[in-house]
């Protein structure tokens, strides 16, 4: 329970309680420069993180565009996708730009220790909000699939609104109330521990490990679930072929599982473990390719966002297009 009880006082809460001031007991970088964390540029991968960000970060933007301007932003799917978009958004801004930039110059927590400490608890933030969304997305999905209404109940009328409430109130707390990552450029990657000499122990986030631990399971579960619905859907038995909706839950369950399992096992084991540097590397690039595989998801298999987005793009060459039927099953994140 200490570790519980310790978060406050490593808090972005505290820190801003505090007349913006860092508690000394944990954050304070030792006088001996010889014993900071070690500045080691890292160019190709600084470079890489950065311009790979800014791309994830511009096919987001207008992807959430089409989502707040959809006519089905009425549906539960399209207004948890668009809290999703926020976290997404924020979170890409982390793993990626600012990764970029503190990698490619080298800078370490002790370099700018207020901006490393906020940056680390908004990616700590977007990431656990992140976590609760996605997992809910995955049940309103389920819930369209099933003929349980029961399920379907859950997300009716104003009911969104008290998960949407949930999200919000999971990332905030994650974000204000709970031990933050920090930079560190030798390693390509972001720790709680911020390299200033204490224990390892005391910077220990077991909010962040049970919540790893819960999505790691839970997006197997849950799209593995999607996937043997879409798979056994009636009308499809005795057909080897897989139609195109079939195969755009498969995909869909495929990146959203992949990425978010290996990045959530992995962020857990490097707080208990000393990782080898390319597992470490592996960890940062499954938490931006898990942003990024939703916009390309979008792109690729809602015809709709699709849509809105070529309009955005080349508004004059579809003005005259037919845009023909919309395969969006109620509340379907991906068709």
């Amino acid at each position: 329970m200490d570790y519980f009880f310790a978060d406050y006082d490593m808090s972005l809460a505290y820190f801003i309680l505090n007349g913006f001031q860092l508690n000394p007991q944990y954050y304070s970088c030792p006088d001996d420069v010889a014993l900071r964390p070690k500045a080691v540029s890292r160019k190709l991968w600084g470079t890489y993180f950065f311009f790979s960000g800014v791309a994830i970060l511009v096919l987001y933007l207008m992807c959430f565009i089409a989502i707040a301007t959809n006519d089905l932003m009425k549906t539960p799917a399209y207004k948890a996708m668009f809290v999703l978009g926020i976290y997404d958004i924020s979170s890409t801004c982390v793993h990626s730009i600012a990764t970029g930039i503190f990698g490619y110059f080298g800078i370490t927590f002790c370099d700018f220790p207020r901006l490393n400490f906020v940056l680390g608890s908004v990616g700590l933030g977007s990431w656990m909000g992140c976590c609760i969304t996605s997992m809910t997305l995955a049940v309103i999905r389920i819930s369209d699939l099933t003929t349980t209404s029961k399920m379907r109940k859950l997300f009716d009328g104003h009911r969104t609104y008290f998960f949407i409430m949930l999200f919000w109130i999971y990332g905030l707390y994650a974000l204000l109330l709970s031990k933050p990552v920090t930079f560190s450029p030798a390693h390509m990657s972001w720790f709680f521990d911020p390299g200033v000499g204490n224990d390892p122990n005391l910077y220990i986030n077991m909010a962040h490990t049970i919540n790893n631990g819960i999505m790691a399971f839970a997006t197997v579960i849950f799209y593995g679930y999607l996937a043997y619905l879409a798979l056994t859907k009636p009308g499809t038995s005795g057909n080897f072929k897989l139609s195109k909706y079939q195969i755009n839950i498969l995909l869909q369950a495929f990146f959203f599982c992949i990425f978010h399992f290996i990045g959530s096992i992995l962020y857990v084991y490097m707080q208990f473990v000393s990782a080898p540097d390319y597992l470490v590397l592996l960890s940062q690039l499954c938490w931006q390719f898990g942003t990024g595989s939703v916009c390309i998801v979008y792109l690729t298999l809602n015809r709709s966002i699709r849509k809105s987005v070529a309009m955005m793009i080349c508004p004059k060459s579809l003005t005259k297009v037919d845009p023909g039927p919309t395969l969006i099953v109620m509340d379907s994140r991906v068709l």
